[in-house]
Parts: structure tokens; sequence; C-alpha cells
């Protein structure tokens, strides 16, 4: 009787231990394995992704999802330069020519399920204007010319349709105020007609300003046709400078 009890306590037991080992082993491999063997290995990089530095971080942001544009098109951009102690002022412009552009954008993020996204956007191009406004909306080559470069930076928050990516399509309308910079040089008549001799203008040196840009982008997976409208205001010593660019341009872009 005592053998038979005993011997019967073990196969109880015997039993209760084979039964919770798949209830252990279960939750374990489905933690750590999707598809792959269950090893060591493969708990490490979890373990490892929980030590992410700022500049891991940082590098992820910036090239992850991150696109590059370039593209050709035409501009119309406006330089209105005032003397500050005689208010006497002048503008030049770039019209309807030729012109080549590229921006960086980081990775769109979006509020919540909205449709509504932001994104930092790095944009440089150049101009060279030689139509003096001798008229109200009147221009002409009076031998005038400024040269430079724009480059600014933005925060843009943007409405979206449709699906961004490699192989999305969408319409996309933002607005961005950030910082940008122009370095440029040349030479404009102010108080046209009643003065006719050009002042020699430089800003000499990229020292950044408040920026402001209107976007309007439509795209077809790396294809796409890109409207803005931005440009940073800034003085000197003797002028004050406002530059407006207008831009349309068809672009290719490459995911990051």
């Amino acid at each position: 009787m005592l053998c038979a009890a005993v011997l019967a306590l073990l196969t109880v037991s015997s039993g209760h231990v084979r039964a919770e080992q798949p209830r252990q082993a279960g939750p374990f491999f489905s933690q750590v394995s999707s598809g792959l063997s269950a090893t060591p290995g493969a708990v490490a990089p979890e373990k490892r992704s929980g030590q992410t530095t700022f500049w891991d971080w940082l590098w992820d942001y910036l090239y992850n999802g991150a696109s590059l544009t370039v593209g050709i098109g035409t501009r119309q951009a406006d330089l209105r330069v005032t003397d500050k102690s005689t208010n006497a002022s002048g503008k030049i412009s770039q019209r309807d020519e030729e012109a080549y552009f590229i921006s960086y954008s980081t990775r769109p993020s979006f509020i919540r399920s909205t449709r509504f996204g932001y994104a930092f956007m790095f944009n440089y191009t150049t101009f060279n204007m030689d139509q003096q406004e001798v008229a109200k909306n009147v221009y002409q080559d009076v031998g005038t010319r400024v040269r430079g470069r724009v480059a600014y930076v933005v925060p843009t928050v943007f409405y979206q349709l449709g699906e961004h990516g490699r192989r999305g399509a969408y319409v996309r309308l933002g607005v961005g105020a950030g910082l940008g910079a122009a370095k440029y040089d040349g030479s404009i008549i102010l108080d046209y007609p009643a003065n006719t001799t050009p002042v020699a203008i430089s800003n000499g040196d990229y020292g950044l300003k408040f920026a402001a840009s209107l976007l309007l982008e439509a795209r077809y997976r790396n294809w796409g046709l890109t409207v803005t409208a931005a440009g940073p205001s800034f003085e000197d010593e003797q002028y004050r400078y406002d530059l407006a660019d207008l831009a349309s341009y068809v672009n290719f872009t490459w995911y990051f």
C-alpha cells in the first residue's frame, strides 16, 4: 500500500512538471523570435536598443525616411534695397529665367491620425538679377546686376492628401518659418528715374536672419512639381534688404 501511494505521487508530480514546461517555453519564444531561431544572440539586440544615444537618435531622424530633391525650373526673385538714412529705394529682379534647385527634408511626422504633419526643410538656390524696376511693375535692363545665393532652414507644417514615399502619390500644402541666409553683391539704382546713378551693394557674409516660406507640392513616386515662395529679410548699417523668391520647378527625389 505504501509503495503504491508513493508510486502514484511520483507519477502525479512527473505529470505536473511535464505540463508546466510548455507554458514556460511558449511565452519566451514568442517574445524573442519572429521566425528566427531563439538564441541568446536574438535577445541581445533588444537589450542594446535601450542604450540609444543622442547621436544615434539624431542620425536616425536625419537619415531614415529623409529625402533629397534636385530640380530645374523657373523663378521670379525680387530684391528691394532701401537706404535707411534717406528712405530711397530700388527694386531689381530675375524674371522667368532657368534656375536650379536642391533641397533636403527630414522624414515627415504626422500629428496623431490627422493629415497634418511637419518636417524640417533645407533649401539652397541661386539668383541672377538684371531687371531694374523703372516704373510700377515695369522692368528693364539698365546695366545693374545682382548675383547671389540663398539658403534657408525652416520647420514646415503641412496638410497632405495621399501617401508619401518611394511608391506614394500626394499633394501637400505647407507653411514654414525659420532661419535663412543670403550672399550677394552687385549694383542697383535707388529712386529711379529721379536718380540714374547705381550704387554698389554687398551684404558681405552669410549671417542668419528670419525666413518664411510657403510650399505647394504634387508628387507621384520620385517625380514631383513644386511651387515655393520664400526669402529672408535683413539689414546692415546702411541698407535694408527684402528678398522675395517665387519658384516653380520639376524635380526628382531620392528617399533614404
